[in-house]
C-alpha cells in the first residue's frame, strides 16, 4: 500500500469515489434530489480546481487499485488550524485501517507545516465517521448549519487540539 500526493491523473478516481461515497453515506441524511444531482463531471472539476489552488490531497493505492483519498487545506474558521476537508475510502476496503492511516498522514503533514490544530466537519448522523475521528483524538468544537450548494444540513465541527498525537 502506497500513500502519495495526488496528481491530476488521480482526479478521475477521486471524483468517482467521492460521488459514490456521498450517495451511499448520506442517503438517509441529505435530500434524495440533492444526492441524485451529484455527478462525476462536477466532482472532476471540483478536484482539479482543488489541486490547482495548491491544496493537499493524498491518495492511497495497492499496486494499481485505488483505495481512497484525503483532501485538506487551511481552515479559514480557526486560527493556526489545518482542515481535513474530505476523506473517502473504497467501500470494499473499509475497516482495514486505511482511513486511520490517511488521517494520521494529514495530521503529520499539518504539524510539519507548522499548524497547531486540525479540524473536520461532519454531517450530524454520520456516526461511523464521528466515532473514528473521536477515537483518534478529535473533540467537539461547534454545531452549525452547513450549506451544500443550497442544501442545508445540521453539522458539527470537530478539532484535534494537539497534533503531536500524530507524530
Amino acid at each position: 500500500m502506497i500513500i502519495r500526493d495526488a496528481v491530476k491523473n488521480d482526479v478521475e478516481n477521486i471524483a468517482k469515489l467521492y460521488i459514490s461515497n456521498w450517495k451511499e453515506t448520506y442517503k438517509d441524511l441529505l435530500p434524495k434530489d440533492f444526492l441524485e444531482s451529484l455527478n462525476e463531471e462536477h466532482a472532476t472539476n471540483k478536484w482539479f480546481k482543488y489541486i490547482e489552488e495548491g491544496n493537499s490531497i493524498f491518495v492511497v493505492y495497492d499496486e494499481e487499485e485505488f483505495l481512497g483519498f484525503v483532501a485538506s487545506k487551511k481552515d479559514d474558521d480557526i486560527e493556526n488550524c489545518w482542515y481535513l476537508d474530505s476523506l473517502h475510502i473504497n467501500k470494499a476496503c473499509r475497516g482495514k485501517g486505511i482511513g486511520t492511516k490517511l488521517i494520521k498522514k494529514v495530521g503529520q503533514y499539518a504539524m510539519h507545516q507548522g499548524y497547531e490544530h486540525m479540524s473536520i466537519c461532519i454531517v450530524k448522523g454520520n456516526d461511523n465517521a464521528k466515532n473514528i475521528y473521536e477515537r483518534l483524538g478529535a473533540v467537539h468544537y461547534k454545531d452549525f448549519i452547513d450549506d451544500f450548494g443550497g442544501t442545508k444540513s445540521n453539522s458539527q465541527k470537530l478539532i484535534w487540539k494537539d497534533l503531536s498525537i500524530f507524530s
